[in-house]
């Protein structure tokens, strides 16, 4: 009896020890490379994107958790359900409680280590059941936690719990097909809550893992198999209706109201993504415009192929495994299924975003050849031998076609193909060793691709972030001690689009999957630099800052003593806004100067004229900005004039015959530069309007001497403020041409009447109520009276859940939107005190259907 309990405890142990090592070894590979590099983890969206909503996500779960629902840091103002349902609501993301806040951006490489871990251990979990050998389990494990989706997407963090979660997945459909316990609905419930949009893929794959299992089933039992996975699913579905619902609206309201174009046609030459499969296939270009990511170790991809090979696997198995192989694979370049498993949308940057589930079913696929124990013969390792080959012919011979793949990645594919065919063919079942050989091989190829992939990428430096936040928090606090009127406040740098979430104001920019797509409209026509996901203060003037409500600016300390180098901000992606200057100095820091403008608008006002629809024309910024100012305000009145042009310097370039404003370099070998000086005439704001097709691929600006950003996101145009108080003095613009021809024809430059925006604004502003965010979700007005029929505009972008009272009685807003997207109502004459109130009633219909399903599922249980 002794021996028997002394062997069960060994056993026991060994088990634990197996599911610790599953856990541990994909995440300390993974966390390994960072401490040996010394890389933060901070690169491409999430350092300039998902880090900014974690910081927002640790300070207010549980100190401000209305903010969650509703904020104006999210660009003019916007629900966040949906952002959280997409970013932010992993219950990893708990750790960041862990550290203090300064540590925030190593606590994110911990997050995302620990869900590489997590993925190893519920894929052992997986296979374990499927394969006696724990060596062949845990190969498997790590081929999958550390596969090429999750290196090639290890910063899109918010992806990898569906990653973690698929094995479970398909461990519980399995168990519905065999009529065990499972926890179906528990899983679908969580692929829902932790990524709305990668759970769609998780999900759409395990319907079809379902139905290519069915097959086996005779027609008597596939119906109530079916059915018992279809409840189960539905449950877990509903539980989730509370952001889901939220979800699906916000998306019918942002990117889901766009439209993609449909077509038989391919993403890229099929072909090509054979060489996806080889170690190290991954760069900053494959990133953004390349092919989905499928590598898995090569030994694998060979076990796979021979899968299709073995002559124990009955052809049944093969046929509708092959069938749903082939239609994954087919899945990654043929348009229509693109499409289909994108939710409609062609992914902008990261291709193949589902590209996970082929790879857990390839692996699968492996681990049931290897269960077979079948002894090879010649023909197959013959064929094995030929695939190896043609494939690192096809990816040295062109290597041109694929520069991610450096020579190092050539021959560590060609030596892991060796080892495969070497275990395949001449070690499998014929030595003891086999499995802890196979297993040792996979974890070593791994590490040289996990090695070679990230080498490829360029990481940000940790203390930069961390810079950023603890000065600009500084500042932003002062602000809210000092002034508890509602306001916004913009920067004149920036470090990413998400800045407002990090240091914790209301600004203009912001960069999210999820958009409100008439803001977008809007600020595109008044020239603010945007894409389909994200816009930012630059293209800003005094009059969008009076109208916003952009009351405090943030400017560079230029007066700074020399401080260490992991001690200084980064002023990057100026917006060159030198009339800001012109605004009051309210506080000099050590790094920063906090100044303010005393002409903005609040976030509500009254304007003498009824809200009409406004038309913009595209190709016309400042008329545009005009007819902002004119709708807000009631004043008919042209505040820019259009500048003469001077006449250039030409330095190697010629102008066209009979072109105006159109110049070619003369010596296309040498440096061609074009410059205008001109002097003001009055203390005004001067503006350059370039056109969407000039950028920094075409020229390098200067300002008198100082480089100007020209990027562009969606070829919009954009005014570039080239002076302010300037009169009579020399203002130098030098275009120096990077290509060999450049046509200025379409731009202008404008001079902006600030005195008179001046005296107009002082004076309307006299009369505005004045208002106070007295909670996430609400904010009051002060006692104002109307002495007529009023309209009462806002720059708060307009939402059916925006609850409207004027003396405790609730009022209806107008149809016609402010500037087609703002909330507006009308106000009769008397006395007023209005109160917005943001009530989420998707939100809380979901709440509502997911207390109910919860309810009803119990009441059955029992």
């Amino acid at each position: 009896m002794t021996k028997y309990f002394q062997t069960l405890k060994l056993n026991f142990n060994k088990e634990k020890v197996l599911y610790l090592i599953s856990f541990v070894l994909p995440g300390l590979i993974f966390l390994s490379y960072f401490f040996y590099t010394k890389n933060g983890v901070l690169t491409v969206d999430l350092g300039q994107q998902y880090v900014d909503f974690l910081a927002f996500f640790r300070s207010n779960l549980f100190t401000h958790p209305l903010r969650l629902i509703y904020s104006f840091s999210s660009g003019l103002g916007g629900s966040m359900l949906a952002t959280d349902a997409y970013y932010l609501f992993s219950p990893f993301n708990l750790l960041l409680f862990l550290a203090p806040q300064k540590f925030l951006s190593q606590m994110v490489l911990v997050i995302i280590a620990a869900k590489i871990a997590t993925a190893g251990l519920t894929s052992y979990y997986y296979w374990k059941q499927k394969i006696d050998n724990e060596f062949y389990a845990l190969a498997a494990s790590a081929a999958y936690a550390l596969s090429g989706y999750t290196i090639a997407n290890h910063f899109n963090l918010m992806w990898l719990d569906s990653v973690m979660l698929l094995p479970l997945l398909i461990d519980a459909i399995n168990r519905v097909l065999e009529q065990k316990k499972n926890h179906l609905i528990l899983i679908t419930f969580l692929l829902w809550f932790t990524n709305f949009y990668t759970a769609y893929m998780a999900l759409a794959f395990g319907l079809f893992y379902l139905l290519s299992k069915l097959f086996f089933f005779n027609k008597k039992e596939r119906w109530p198999l079916f059915w018992e996975y279809l409840k189960k699913s539905m449950w877990g579905s509903f539980l989730d209706a509370f952001m889901l619902l939220p979800v699906a609206v916000e998306m019918l309201q942002g990117k889901a109201a766009s439209s993609a174009t449909w077509s038989l046609g391919f993403q890229f030459a099929p072909y090509n993504e054979l060489a996806k499969l080889a170690d190290g296939a991954y760069d900053f270009h494959e990133m953004q415009e390349g092919m989905p990511n499928i590598y898995i170790a090569l030994p694998f991809v060979l076990l796979a192929i021979f899968y299709f090979l073995s002559k124990k696997i009955n052809w049944r198995y093969k046929l509708a495994n092959g069938i749903l192989l082939i239609f994954l694979v087919v899945s990654l370049f043929w348009t229509p299924l693109v499409l289909i498993w994108h939710l409609g949308q062609f992914p902008v940057w990261y291709p193949g975003r589902f590209s996970f589930v082929l790879i857990f079913f390839a692996l699968d696929l492996a681990i049931i050849a290897l269960k077979q124990r079948e002894k090879i013969s010649f023909w197959q390792i013959g064929v094995l031998i030929l695939l190896a080959i043609g494939l690192i012919v096809f990816i040295t011979v062109d290597s041109k076609s694929f520069t991610f793949l450096n020579q190092n990645a050539q021959t560590a594919s060609a030596a892991f193909l060796a080892l495969g065919i070497l275990f395949i063919g001449f070690i499998h079942n014929r030595s003891n060793f086999a499995a802890p050989f196979f297993c040792l091989i996979i974890e070593l190829e791994l590490i040289v691709n996990l090695v070679l992939s990230l080498n490829n990428l360029a990481y940000q430096n940790n203390a930069d972030y961390q810079n950023f936040v603890q000065n600009t928090k500084q500042v932003t606090q002062y602000a809210k001690d000092h002034d508890d009127r509602l306001y916004r406040m913009e920067k004149t740098f920036y470090r990413s689009d998400d800045d407002p979430f990090s240091a914790n104001y209301y600004g203009l920019s912001t960069f999210n999957s999820i958009s409100n797509q008439r803001v977008l409209n809007l600020l595109s026509n008044l020239g603010f630099v945007n894409n389909s996901n994200s816009y930012t203060n630059y293209g800003s003037t005094p009059i969008t800052d009076d109208l916003f409500g952009v009351k405090y600016y943030i400017l560079p300390n230029d007066d700074i003593t020399p401080l260490k180098a992991n001690e200084q901000m980064k002023y990057s992606n100026s917006s060159n806004r030198i009339d800001t200057s012109d605004y009051d100095i309210v506080k000099k820091f050590e790094q920063l100067v906090l100044m303010k403008n005393d002409d903005t608008l609040p976030f509500l006002f009254l304007t003498p004229k009824s809200t009409t629809k406004v038309k913009f024309d595209s190709t016309d910024i400042t008329g545009n900005q005009n007819k902002f100012f004119e709708a807000a305000t009631g004043k008919q009145t042209q505040l820019f004039s259009s500048v003469t042009w001077p006449d250039p310097k030409l330095i190697n370039i010629s102008g066209w015959d009979g072109g105006w404003m159109q110049y070619t370099k003369k010596d296309k070998a040498k440096e061609g530069r074009i410059i205008f000086n001109f002097k003001p005439q009055t203390d005004d704001s001067y503006y350059l309007e370039l056109p969407g097709d000039i950028d920094n691929d075409s020229i390098s600006l200067t300002v008198n001497g100082n480089s100007i950003n020209t990027d562009v996101r969606d070829q919009n145009s954009r005014l570039i403020n080239l002076g302010s108080r300037q009169r009579g003095q020399t203002i130098h613009v030098v275009f120096t041409l990077k290509n060999n021809q450049l046509n200025l024809n379409a731009a202008n430059l404008w001079r902006l009447n600030t005195k008179q925006l001046e005296q107009i604004m002082d004076k309307f502003k006299q009369k505005q109520p004045q208002f106070k965010q007295t909670s996430a979700l609400t904010i009051h007005s002060n006692s104002f009276s109307t002495k007529k029929t009023e309209t009462m505009n806002s720059t708060i972008p307009n939402s059916f859940n925006w609850l409207i009272l004027d003396n405790g009685h609730i009022i209806h807003k107008n149809k016609i939107l402010f500037m087609n997207t703002f909330l507006n109502f009308k106000l009769n004459k008397g006395t007023h005190k209005i109160t917005l109130i943001y009530v989420p009633w998707v939100f809380l219909i979901g709440i509502a259907i997911s207390l109910l399903t919860l309810f009803l599922y119990l009441s059955i249980r029992k």
